[in-house]
């Protein structure tokens, strides 16, 4: 069942979206939030699949709210759900699923939480896909002596940075996916960019870098986002339209 949390300051607006949400087989409302602190409070406690913001909300308006929810986890769907048409450019900057203009067309909302739950099955079935780490004969890979030395929790670890998977955010830190195993530092996604410095390391989206070996399809996901798959790991990354035609431009023939 897909865990919706709703956040809106209008207790009339919110009942009309939980009796529309209640509506729908597969989903189910697990919270509703007032404000925009008390929704990313309620996302870190209640891990919710999906969640209907309105932009204008006191204490912390919905893109920021939105900003906050994707360094928690970058795959909650995020709908925005709202009087304003003039905040859509903001919106999809934080990458959200869909923009919803009121008054709410059921329909509508019927059709953006069928093709999630088709979505999240799609990913939730997607099982671990190994790829072979043999390399031609007389081919040495690209760093393969260098090492990432990450600190946490009073150690230090190092990673062969070949092996580097997927690095992405998540409950606020970063989490680097390897063929190994998987670790977390409380370094930024950008600061980790800076300090391996690999080609075959690519910055696909706000909250993921993966690695382009690794890359073994990529499926559509929201509004100008798509979804990648990499062998080794389960994890899944996100790619924006534009970073995938970076993508291409690089790396496919």
């Amino acid at each position: 069942m897909l865990k919706v949390i709703i956040a809106e300051d209008d207790p009339s607006m919110r009942l009309v979206l939980r009796r529309v949400l209640d509506g729908i087989s597969g989903t189910g409302v697990i919270g509703e939030a007032e404000n925009g602190q008390q929704l990313v409070q309620m996302v870190e406690e209640l891990q919710p699949d999906v969640v209907f913001i309105d932009v204008d909300m006191p204490e912390m308006s919905g893109v920021e709210a939105a900003r906050e929810i994707f360094d928690i986890d970058p795959k909650i769907f995020i709908i925005f759900a709202t009087a304003y048409d003039n905040y859509t450019h903001e919106a999809f900057e934080v990458y959200a699923f869909d923009y919803l203009i009121k008054p709410f067309k059921l329909e509508r909302i019927k059709q953006t939480m069928e093709r999630i739950i088709e979505l999240k099955g799609e990913m939730d079935k997607a099982g671990f896909v190994e790829r072979p780490k043999t390399q031609p004969a007389g081919e040495k890979r690209e760093s393969e002596n260098l090492k990432l030395m990450i600190s946490s929790n009073d150690k230090c670890t190092l990673i062969n940075v070949h092996d580097i998977v997927l690095i992405t955010r998540s409950d606020r830190k970063t989490v680097i996916h390897t063929v190994q195993g998987s670790f977390t530092t409380y370094e930024t996604l950008k600061q980790l960019e800076e300090r391996i410095k690999s080609h075959k390391l690519f910055r696909c989206h706000k909250s993921y870098m993966i690695n382009v070996d690794m890359v073994t399809e990529i499926l559509p996901w929201g509004n100008r986002s798509y979804l990648v798959k990499l062998a080794n790991v389960k994890e899944k990354a996100i790619i924006t339209l534009e970073k995938l035609q970076e993508f291409q431009e690089k790396y496919c023939l």
